[in-house]
């Protein structure tokens, strides 16, 4: 905590990604709950195994069931451009009606 340079990155590449992130629920119009840490929880419309385990398969790992809420999904946020890999899986999926 030192170090305000390595802070300040920090805190910009964490902005970056929660900016992908939500655009992209937004864009797909999944609820999502909002936040203000290095993860966001969002509903996942349809089976939440079959989904992790579509993201498993594209090599994205997303979290785990936390139940009572069996219809959301945690992701961590990753740096941008793994931001963007899970954003582009999650629009294929949309595509496909998977979500």
């Amino acid at each position: 905590m030192a170090d305000a340079e390595l802070v300040g990155r920090s805190v910009g590449v964490n902005t970056e990604a929660k900016r992908i992130a939500t655009s992209t629920l937004d864009e797909l119009s999944l609820e999502y709950i909002p936040t203000q840490t290095n993860f966001i929880m969002h509903r996942i419309n349809g089976d939440l195994q079959a989904y992790i385990g579509r993201m498993r398969d594209k090599g994205i790992q997303v979290g785990r069931p936390f139940p009572p809420m069996t219809q959301w999904n945690r992701v961590s946020f990753g740096l941008p451009e793994e931001m963007g890999r899970w954003a582009e899986a999650l629009k294929g999926m949309r595509a496909v009606g998977a979500i």
